[in-house]
């Protein structure tokens, strides 16, 4: 697991300093070793944490003649009989063990093809010293990161983290604001988009080329649905999915170094520890996280997971003592965008208490994307129905009246009246925006009015949709396979897989997702809807092919999912920081991108815990965290318009 960043630049005088500092800011990913190759055209670079092959693995790592160099960010799981079988060829020989080194092989003999033999998490560089050129490319899920940026039309950036990014003094640090739209409605910006707009983020399942000038960039993935007809029989997917499982964990055990998992309670988690324990001579370290606030707290599940399992067991407590304005700046600085997840919080407390323990660690993610575990999924497919039976006219007229009981003193049972608000919404979108917009940020109405008269003409004049584009057809997929692609390709690599790649390196921890395996993801893709959710089950298969191995308290408890109690963290500094840089700011950006009146009412509503409203308490607290990150991220990185 490392970090990886360079340039590219026939005349960039500094060049060789600028990837030197651009590397240093990746300190966090790599403590372990540093490496730089220099050439004519361009400098990588790469920060080092030791996972496989400690003695030769180094980077940059180059092939036989030296024409080619490589930097990799990741772990590939398969490389053992990649290697294997590109010895057997006789035209390779090799001077490491590592994983890198077979990358560098492997496009030696395909090229622009060689992501589509890796199973891992990745991204990499290779540059090539006789055509000068550099290829790129990034796992199929996104669970590593890749950023870059095209200067002047003959200059390449590239790094693992914004933050490194702008080490490269020539990039531009300004706003883009059809970015901005999508994390004002959503929280979340599609790949390419980041909120600057000279940086793009190469998408999950890309590969990317630039040689003199010129970019290209394709995808060599796009995940397929189709149904195998052997899983008609339920106890042939019950199988598959219980022996794919416990092969996808064994092969991301690997590790020369100290070796646990997150255990969180949860079906996801708890299945994977489930199979590391069955596989393991020796008591698997598990780590969870316990909340003060019990409404939030899954900790007395996990620690019955725990004693089921015989694992090694270890909690540690996120109190209720308030918010730290260092929390706020660390998100900020590490993701280098604003970030909508507060449980970035727990993530890097639980991540910097399980380094002192391990250095890798298996986690449950992915789960919910494979196996349908998400409301929203079942939410979607009732809400089609409603859209389908329901004219807009009445939809809209509903969605009013119940407005203003929610706005009404004394308004009871506040929280049906929030899921039939929302219901009434979503019906009345178009259907290929309902799995996106299913959950807004900000309505429209309230969007309306907290953009500021420019704000809202610049978005009229960008009528395009990215969420869309970066979706692509979706024809001949089923309903609940639309809703689940768009989560798997959209919100996992813009939320998820952000907040743990950021947060955990922020502590030098690797993190593996098993459930993201390419066979497990193969397999998930190949099963009938009716084994993914049934009678209003989530996950019903997986359900099925863990029961035995787990005690019932892991399949009866109601979903969770690891939050914070925001609104609890409104303590005097927080509510000192929504003056600073939103109500009373010097920041001129946030004065021309909203109406101040309509911010005050957003930031009133979400500190006081006792209004009742058409939004809940959390939702509205996370419209100011939302807010808060929009607004520092700005003032830390000096953002123009």
């Amino acid at each position: 697991m490392c970090g990886i960043c360079g340039v590219y630049s026939p005349d960039f005088a500094d060049r060789v300093e600028t990837v030197a500092r651009m590397n240093q800011a990746l300190l966090h990913r790599g403590p372990d070793d540093a490496g730089q190759f220099d050439g004519q055209m361009a400098s990588i670079a790469m920060r080092r944490l030791c996972i496989i092959d400690l003695a030769t693995g180094h980077q940059p790592i180059s092939n036989e003649d030296n024409s080619l160099q490589i930097v990799f960010n990741g772990e590939i799981y398969n490389y053992r009989e990649l290697r294997e079988k590109l010895a057997s060829t006789g035209r390779h020989s090799f001077k490491t063990t590592s994983d890198t080194e077979v990358i560098l092989h492997l496009y030696e003999e395909y090229g622009f093809d060689t992501p589509k033999h890796l199973q891992g998490m990745f991204a990499f560089c290779i540059y090539d010293t006789k055509s000068h050129s550099l290829f790129f490319a990034r796992d199929r899920f996104g669970e590593k990161p890749f950023f870059y940026t095209v200067i002047d039309g003959q200059t390449l950036a590239f790094s693992s983290e914004v933050t490194s990014l702008l080490e490269c003094k020539q990039v531009e640090r300004k706003l883009d604001l059809k970015a901005l739209s999508y994390f004002l409605h959503v929280g979340y910006c599609p790949s390419p988009l980041t909120l600057f707009a000279g940086i793009k983020e190469l998408p999950a399942g890309h590969w990317l080329h630039w040689k003199q000038g010129e970019l290209k960039t394709g995808a060599y993935y796009r995940p397929t649905y189709q149904t195998n007809p052997r899983f008609q029989r339920e106890e042939e997917a019950v199988e598959a999915v219980r022996m794919t499982l416990q092969k996808v964990v064994k092969r991301q055990m690997v590790s020369d170094v100290p070796l646990g998992a997150f255990l969180s309670g949860g079906i996801d988690s708890s299945a994977v520890v489930a199979a590391m324990q069955r596989q393991s001579g020796q008591k698997i370290k598990t780590f969870t996280v316990k909340f003060e606030h019990a409404a939030f707290d899954e900790s007395q599940i996990a620690r019955e997971v725990a004693e089921h399992l015989g694992t090694d067991h270890h909690e540690f407590v996120v109190t209720n003592d308030g918010f730290r304005e260092e929390d706020l700046w660390r998100i900020i600085r590490h993701v280098g965008q604003p970030f909508l997840d507060s449980s970035a919080i727990p993530t890097f407390i639980l991540s910097s208490q399980v380094k002192d323990h391990v250095t890798v660690s298996l986690s449950g993610d992915g789960g919910d994307e494979m196996f349908a575990g998400y409301r929203v999924f079942q939410a979607c497919l009732g809400i089609d129905q409603i859209a389908r039976y329901v004219p807009r006219a009445v939809l809209a007229t509903a969605g009013s009246a119940l407005r203003k009981v929610a706005n009404s003193p004394g308004a009871d049972q506040v929280q049906m009246i929030g899921k039939l608000m929302r219901a009434t919404r979503a019906a009345a979108l178009p259907k290929q925006d309902r799995s996106w917009k299913m959950g807004p940020l900000f309505e429209e109405t309230v969007l309306h009015n907290l953009a500021s008269p420019w704000l809202r003409q610049q978005w009229h004049n960008d009528q395009s949709n990215a969420v869309q584009e970066l979706l692509g057809n979706q024809e001949g997929m089923t309903r609940l396979r639309q809703v689940m692609d768009c989560w798997l390709r959209y919100f996992l690599p813009s939320d998820m897989l952000v907040k743990v790649d950021r947060m955990s390196m922020a502590a030098s921890l690797e993190v593996r997702a098993p459930m993201l395996d390419v066979e497990m993801a193969e397999l998930s893709m190949s099963l009938p809807d009716n084994l993914l959710i049934r009678e209003g089950t989530t996950k019903y298969i997986l359900r099925k092919a863990i029961r035995p191995w787990l005690p019932d308290s892991v399949f009866t408890h109601p979903k969770w999912g690891f939050t914070i109690p925001l609104h609890l963290f409104q303590n005097k500094r927080y509510r000192e920081l929504c003056g600073e840089l939103l109500l009373n700011t010097k920041n001129e950006i946030v004065k021309s991108l909203f109406s101040k009146p309509a911010l005050e009412r957003v930031i009133q509503r979400g500190l006081d815990r006792n209004s009742a409203g058409d939004l809940l308490a959390f939702h509205a607290s996370t419209q100011i965290w939302a807010l808060l990150n929009l607004a520092g991220w700005m003032e830390l990185f000096k953002v123009r318009l």
